[in-house]
């Protein structure tokens, strides 16, 4: 008897206990989504100017009538083509003091100006990161650096932590990473130097992918098989209501460092999981501690109103182990050695890299919208919500292949058409612009909540976790790709700079959509479990010929 046969015929699947241990374990989930898209407010960038030489009590506010002369004779208009008004200069001043006094002649139009390499900055409504580390015009890269470094800290983290989980438990695998998390959180608030505010993020990215997926892992394995599928998306909706949170605080905390302390504080109180929540059964199954696991699940019939026999694990566990020793022992790489497998792999693949590309390309930049961050944000977690409810609603009724496919098709499409107002309307049009990259995140979303159930049925059982991983890795590479294609629209002039990330996010959209067609359904099929199971499953798919399915 398999742990899976324990919970389905011997405990009970999804009783009460279990649904308190799952709120209980899903609750991080709102933690790691607020910590994950936290630069989105922290990197917010304020409105600046060049700082004015010799004075050494700028600001961005002016101060006297004298000192907005300065400024008017320091630093230069330049026209927005996209806008068609006049702005002040965000990067350049006049490049000398004499041309700057002939600046009220000719309105400084003949004028030779530079780029300064410091800046005041408009504290009126934020005062961000941006602001403490100087992270604009040429120095705008850093932003990027900083995103990128916490996909670096999480792509380590997840493998880290993997290991960690599986040698010594997920309770203490998932409260270690809680208190690196704070420590990390810490550093970053008195970080006087920007290196270590890398430093502290990419350990931030490290130990807050341990408190993710080590607690759906746990989550998974608490939860008998039938309800496996639900447990597993339902998660997302916690993951929402972490970025409601986020722009909930956002809007009211306006110093970025009293924003990073409060949305990390509510971690203190998961330091009581300690005395609260069990250790996973399975995993004290797998190291051989039957007593404590037997405990566990004793609580667990307990609540379901059953009972299970005594010893019940260890005859269990000497079932599991003589069947794994008949299971073919298969290496990652067989995943490559055949070209039914290889294709599916790397469409996969590529699905994984366009999917994080595009979500964390949208998700972290949503402050390039036209409009109000707050209000764009908040359009943007309502739409991830409802994409989600969607998938709970539908993933049961017309399977992975299109739920998935169609999804990618249709956040593609958002992206792309996003981009028409931009190149055939005026300012006032940006609007329908914001309203289309909308619907792009609401497909993107939708695919991101199946990707994790329809990877899993599709790779075998003898090498489904070593193939999930690269799938992670492909995500990962995805996610540190976002930030640059955001960074490199900024050379390429008003429009193009709001319409080039579309282009590029729409576009992998649509070829990882259209590739997603050629795999196979999975739905109400037994998942294979060998090599061979694999190059055979989905080729007598009744809704697919021979020549659709790879």
């Amino acid at each position: 008897m398999k742990f899976d046969d324990i919970l389905e015929k011997k405990t009970g699947e999804f009783g009460p206990y279990q649904k308190r241990i799952y709120v209980l374990v899903c609750l991080p989930a709102v933690a790691a989504a607020f910590l994950t898209l936290l630069p989105v407010f922290i990197l917010a960038v304020p409105k600046h100017r060049c700082n004015l030489p010799g004075l050494t009590n700028d600001t961005y506010a002016v101060q006297s009538k004298w000192h907005q002369h300065l400024i008017n004779a320091s630093i230069p208009f330049e026209k927005d083509e996209y806008e068609d008004k006049w702005e002040m200069s965000s990067c350049s001043i006049y490049e000398n003091e004499t041309e700057r006094l002939q600046v009220d002649n000719d309105n400084g139009r003949n004028m030779s100006k530079t780029q300064c390499n410091e800046w005041v900055f408009d504290e009126s409504e934020y005062i961000t990161a941006v602001t403490d580390y100087q992270m604009v015009c040429s120095n705008s890269i850093l932003k990027s650096h900083f995103i990128m470094i916490t996909f670096f800290g999480s792509f380590f983290g997840a493998f880290i932590t993997g290991s960690f989980s599986d040698l010594f438990g997920r309770k203490l695998v998932f409260v270690s990473s809680l208190i690196v998390a704070m420590l990390a959180t810490v550093m970053q608030l008195l970080a006087p130097w920007y290196w270590l505010f890398l430093v502290s993020r990419f350990v931030q990215g490290l130990s807050g992918s341990g408190v993710f997926s080590v607690s759906f892992v746990y989550v998974m394995e608490m939860v008998g098989p039938n309800y496996r599928m639900f447990a597993g998306i339902f998660i997302e909706i916690f993951w929402c209501a972490g970025l409601f949170a986020l722009v909930g605080a956002a809007y009211w905390i306006r110093y970025w460092k009293y924003l990073v302390a409060a949305m990390t504080s509510p971690c203190l109180l998961f330091l009581l999981y300690i005395w609260i929540i069990p250790e996973s059964p399975r995993w004290l199954m797998s190291r051989g501690k039957y007593e404590e696991a037997e405990k566990i699940l004793q609580k667990i019939a307990k609540s379901n109103k059953r009972q299970i026999p005594e010893r019940l694990l260890e005859v269990a566990a000497k079932e599991e182990m003589s069947s794994q020793k008949k299971k073919e022992s298969a290496k990652v790489w067989k995943l490559f050695a055949h070209r039914t497998l290889l294709f599916r792999t790397a469409i996969i693949a590529f699905n994984r890299f366009a999917l994080d590309l595009s979500y964390y390309g949208i998700s972290l930049n949503i402050g390039h919208l036209s409009g109000s961050l707050y209000l764009n944000y908040t359009l943007s977690s309502a739409v991830e919500t409802a994409a989600t409810i969607c998938v709970l609603l539908l993933i049961f009724r017309l399977g992975r292949k299109p739920l998935y496919g169609g999804s990618m098709i249709i956040g593609a499409v958002g992206f792309l058409t996003s981009a028409l107002p931009i190149f055939l309307g005026d300012s006032d049009d940006k609007k329908y612009s914001v309203g289309l990259v909308m619907v792009g995140k609401f497909g993107i979303s939708a695919a991101y909540a199946v990707i994790y159930v329809y990877c899993s049925e599709i790779f075998p059982t003898s090498v489904r976790s070593s193939s999930m991983a690269l799938m992670y890795i492909s995500g990962m590479i995805g996610g540190v790709v976002s930030p640059y294609v955001v960074e490199m629209s900024a050379l390429m002039g008003e429009r193009m700079e709001a319409a080039f990330p579309m282009i590029v996010f729409g576009s992998a959209a649509l070829a990882a959509g259209l590739l997603s067609l050629l795999l196979p359904e999975t739905k109400d099929q037994v998942m294979p479990e060998n090599i061979e199971d694999a190059v055979n499953f989905g080729s007598h798919d009744s809704t697919s010929t021979s020549s659709s399915v790879v």
